[in-house]
């Protein structure tokens, strides 16, 4: 017999069918909220109080507060994924004003919607395995507020669900001739021995793997730029891989029809990856 599945929803701990938010939720009606996802190791949380920094960050720009403090959420999520016996997979979670009657004022006062699940996930593969993403530009359309992780991802989703249907695994966005981001993922280059990602800032979210990527190639002596680059310098890249919490890293093997690299996971990408990967392990075990 399966286990019983579980959800964390404003401070109480119940069977996930039991659920019931208002269909006059802000989140529902408006996209009026935030979410993060936490990868979940061996039964706990990774980089738990980075993803909850950048969440009460996302909180602050859509002026909606925390009901609960960082640290005692925290407690609440390790709580719960030990409840629910979850060895490798991630937690989702979502912060919204909450129900109130549809206006675009802001309620007063204001009554969020907090809650939490888990999901498994497959071991993430070795460095340097599997195919290589497939990547596809579209026109970057969405807001200019992309360092706040809003659950208004409609333009992702189309742009995502676009490159599917065109036989590419995800979609990669251009704003006036610069790479920012990809639909689900951060994006990085390597060229002449250099590694390169888009600046954070109004269409490039903080990712948190990419923060810690970027820590371990200054670590590992490995040359670092962010800044603006464009697609024709993607194209001609040595190697380009992709990060999020839930994919690690994957390298790219084509940008549109281009192949890019030797057609294998570069050498830098690889380096990167196990040091990501011994980073895991150091923190979970």
């Amino acid at each position: 017999m399966s286990m019983p599945e579980w959800i964390w929803l404003n401070g109480e701990t119940i069977p996930f069918a039991d659920a019931r938010v208002s269909v006059e939720d802000r989140g529902f009606q408006f996209a009026d909220g935030v979410y993060e996802v936490i990868r979940v190791y061996g039964g706990k949380p990774f980089t738990l109080i980075e993803h909850l920094t950048r969440l009460e960050n996302s909180a602050r720009g859509i002026e909606l507060n925390l009901p609960i403090a960082p640290t005692s959420l925290a407690d609440e999520i390790t709580r719960f994924v030990s409840r629910t016996q979850t060895g490798d997979g991630m937690v989702y979670l979502q912060l919204t004003r909450g129900p109130a009657p549809r206006n675009h004022i802001f309620p007063e006062p204001s009554l969020s919607t907090l809650l939490f699940y888990v999901r498994e996930l497959p071991p993430s593969p070795l460095p340097g395995m599997g195919d290589g993403m497939k990547l596809m530009s579209l026109p970057d359309e969405r807001w200019k507020r992309c360092w706040i992780k809003s659950i208004a991802l409609l333009p992702n989703v189309l742009a995502k669900n676009a490159a599917v249907r065109a036989g590419f695994d995800e979609a990669v966005f251009i704003d006036d001739g610069r790479v920012t981001e990809c639909a689900a993922s951060n994006v990085f280059a390597v060229i002449a021995g250099t590694l390169l990602t888009p600046p954070v800032g109004s269409k490039v979210l903080p990712g948190i793997t990419r923060a810690l990527l970027l820590e371990s190639a200054r670590r590992l002596e490995i040359q670092v730029e962010e800044r603006p680059w464009s697609e024709a310098e993607a194209i001609g890249a040595d190697e380009l891989f992709i990060t999020s919490t839930t994919r690690e890293i994957s390298w790219v093997s084509q940008w549109n029809h281009h192949n890019i690299g030797q057609g294998k996971c570069g050498p830098v990408t690889q380096l990167l990856h196990e040091a990501l990967q011994a980073r895991v392990a150091a923190d979970t075990r």
